[in-house]
Order: C-alpha cells, then sequence, then structure tokens
C-alpha cells in the first residue's frame, strides 16, 4: 500500500514521541525511576528503527511497551500503524479496536479503519467508518483527497451524499494540532483532567470486570483438568458444562491482557478435546435416551404440556452428538425420529382433547355394546364428530383419530399408569 506524503511516518513518529512513561488511562501506579529509564529506551529505539525503515525492529519496541502498560491507548494505535506498514491489515484493525476500546482517539481510528475497509473494496465498511470519523471531529473530505486508499471514493456518489448530509449536522471538530501530526490526545495538555480522570476510572472499573471474567474461566477449565487427572468423567463433563453455560465469547474481552489471556486459556480447553469428546459423546447420548424415556412416560399418562419442552432438551442431546461425531449420524438419526415421533403423537392427541365428544355413559354385555356419546347412541365401527368409535368397555371407550388409538374414560379423566 502506497502512503500518501509523510503520513505514515509523521503519525508514528510523532505519537512515539508523545508516548506517556506511566499510563494516566489504566491502571494508575506511581513510575519506578528504573521503570521510567527502560520505557524512554524502548521509546528511542522504536524511533530509530522507524526512521531507519527496520519496521519489524520498531514493532518488537513497541510490542514490549504495550505488554508493559497493557492499557495505554498510545501504544496500541501506534502498533496498528506499525502493522499498516507491513500491510498487516487484519492485525492493524484488531490494534485500532483495542486502542479504541481504551479511550483512543474516535475519529483517527475510524478513518484508519475506512483506509482499510477500502484497500478490501468493502464499500458500506469504507461509508460507515468515515461516518464515525467525521462525528469523532475529521474533516472527511480532506481526509479522503489525502489518503491514496480512499482518493477514489471523493467522487463517489455515495460519499459526496454523505458529506451533504453530515454538513448539515452541527458536528464537532479537533482543535489544536491535526491528528496526522498529533494522533494521540490523551497524551495533549489541552485535555481537562477531569475528563482523563473519568475516561481512566472508567477503563479501570472494566478492567476489573474482565479480569474477573477471565479467572472464572480460568477456574472452569481448572476443573476439567483435575477431573481428567482424577479419572472422575461426571465432575470433567459438569465443569465442561458449565463451561458451556458461562456465555462469554471473547468479543465481550476488549481490553487486550485479558484478550490474549482468554485466548490461552481456550486454546488450552482445546487441546482436551481428544480425551473429552468420547465423555460427552456418551453422556450426551445417555441424555437423550433418558429424556426419551420421560417423554414416553409422560405421553402414556396423558401429561401432554411437558412433552414439547422435554423434546427440547433431546434435541439439544442429539445435535451436540451430531456435531462431535459423524459415527454417531445413524444413532442420532433414530433417536431423532423417535422424538419426532412422539412429539407429532403428541399434537394428534392435543388436538383430540380439544375436539373431544362426550360421553354420557355405555351398556355392556349381549354384543359389542353401546355408547351415548354427544347424545346419540353409538356402536363400535359407527363415526360421530369426525371420529371413529374402535371398542366400548366398561369403565371407557376408545376413539381412532388421525392414526392414533385414544381411549376415554367415564368420569372424563385418563386413567394414570
Amino acid at each position: 500500500m502506497k502512503n500518501s506524503p509523510g503520513f505514515a511516518c509523521s503519525l508514528l513518529l510523532a505519537g512515539l514521541c508523545l508516548l506517556p512513561l506511566s499510563s494516566d488511562a489504566g491502571e494508575r501506579k506511581v513510575a519506578h525511576p528504573a521503570a521510567e529509564s527502560g520505557m524512554t529506551a524502548l521509546r528511542s529505539e522504536a524511533i530509530r528503527n522507524w526512521k531507519k525503515g527496520r519496521v519489524v525492529d520498531a514493532l518488537r519496541k513497541l510490542e514490549l511497551m504495550a505488554e508493559e502498560q497493557p492499557y495505554e491507548a498510545q501504544h496500541r494505535l501506534a502498533l496498528g500503524l506499525c502493522l499498516r506498514r507491513q500491510e498487516r491489515y487484519a492485525e492493524a484493525l484488531e490494534s485500532y479496536q483495542d486502542a479504541k476500546d481504551l479511550g483512543g482517539p474516535e475519529g483517527l481510528i475510524s478513518l484508519l479503519e475506512a483506509e482499510i475497509h477500502a484497500i478490501g473494496n468493502e464499500r458500506d465498511q469504507v461509508f460507515s467508518s468515515l461516518r464515525r470519523a467525521a462525528q469523532g471531529g475529521r474533516n472527511i473530505i480532506k481526509d479522503v483527497q489525502e489518503l491514496p486508499s480512499l482518493s477514489p471514493y471523493g467522487s463517489d456518489t455515495g460519499f459526496v451524499q454523505l458529506a451533504l448530509q453530515l454538513e448539515t449536522f452541527e458536528l464537532p471538530r479537533l482543535g489544536g494540532r491535526d491528528p496526522f501530526s498529533d494522533p494521540f490526545p490523551l497524551a495533549s495538555p489541552q485535555r481537562p483532567s477531569e475528563v482523563e480522570e473519568r475516561s481512566g476510572k472508567k477503563i479501570e472499573e472494566v478492567a476489573v470486570t474482565q479480569a474477573e471474567t477471565v479467572d472464572q474461566f480460568r477456574g472452569l477449565v481448572a476443573r476439567v483438568h483435575a477431573a481428567l487427572a482424577d479419572g472422575d468423567e461426571a465432575s470433567a463433563m459438569t465443569a465442561w458444562q458449565q463451561i458451556e453455560e458461562f456465555g462469554v465469547d471473547e468479543i465481550a474481552i476488549s481490553l487486550p491482557r485479558h484478550r490474549r489471556e482468554y485466548r490461552d486459556i481456550r486454546s488450552r480447553l482445546a487441546a482436551l478435546g481428544p480425551r473429552m469428546n468420547p465423555i460427552r459423546l456418551t453422556h450426551h447420548y445417555q441424555e437423550a435416551v433418558a429424556g426419551l424415556a420421560r417423554m414416553q412416560r409422560s405421553f402414556d399418562q396423558g401429561n401432554y404440556d411437558t412433552i414439547e419442552e422435554f423434546s427440547r432438551a433431546v434435541s439439544a442431546d442429539i445435535g451436540k452428538l451430531q456435531a462431535l461425531s459423524s459415527d454417531y449420524a445413524p444413532v442420532a438419526e433414530e433417536l431423532l425420529e423417535r422424538m419426532r415421533e412422539l412429539v407429532q403423537r403428541t399434537r394428534i392427541r392435543l388436538e383430540f382433547e380439544s375436539k373431544r365428544p362426550t360421553v354420557k355413559g355405555v351398556i355392556t354385555g349381549g354384543g359389542e355394546g353401546c355408547a351415548v356419546i354427544d347424545g346419540r347412541s353409538v356402536k363400535p365401527g359407527d363415526s360421530i364428530s369426525g371420529f371413529l368409535l374402535l371398542e366400548i368397555a366398561g369403565d371407557r371407550v376408545k376413539f381412532a383419530y388421525k392414526g392414533e388409538e385414544i381411549p376415554v374414560f367415564l368420569d372424563g379423566k385418563r386413567k394414570k399408569n
């Protein structure tokens, strides 16, 4: 990618020169003189390597700085700019997002994101990013003219309409130095101290919450490890299910340090897959079979309202069987067929219950007998109200309806098994 004259160099170097020696927005700790000296040396080496075109070496120094001060937005933005220079655009986007999450300049970061989307010919994302850039104080008409990757959009009808639309609003404009030469307003003396303090407190609160989340996740994975080491498959499965119910995805871990920790834990969990998969297969098969047995009992007892709920649990277990092993496909299909059959039969029974005829009494003996149903005398083989009467007994009659043989007891209540 070709950059505009001096853009990347001035952007990165100005940022590096302004990087603070201790974080104002993250972990608030007093910098030790030795630590200050080390950060100063890293910063100087990064700038020197950049000036000499050794972008890889500059990136290494920036990574060390980011490791030392993980909640510093400036480090993350400088990393993104360095990755941008190496045309590692996906990684650069991730660093830009880190910087934004840590309170970095949203207008500039959105502009840089628009540039990468333009390289990928992602038109809608370009316009979305440019809108955010304008809302963050950028003069996007000027910016599009200055960045080669965005310049083709200057004559785009959609961009012209966007620019005209934005001009009708009171959008903020950044004062002082242009962020192209000063891309780190967090370190700028013009920023009010109370805003900086408020931002710092917010980031600290997020850091604590995400640290607790990662610790909880780590504890669950440790329980799986320990249970497997003890040969306790039941406990291992219980801990694994708690992980599945944990409900936290990587996207929710925005702070870089905690995101890396989360990824490391997730990698260790994935490594347990070969040991856990046989345990999980056995568990979900047994759960599906037990669930079908519960469905059958409820059906036999006429407790139709619980069957749909049971079927959802059975379906979930069967789905996990299918996802874990294609070898279980025939078994899973058989279980599914039995579940669907019970659900369909239940729906027919419920439909029958909503239309069920009223049985007033029966006369047995001397042949097939007869029953008084909906005010009529009916014999087996007769149809009434859309139902076929199959059988008459002393305390019940039996109807046929859509393939189901359904008994109806004289007291109106189904006999429990």
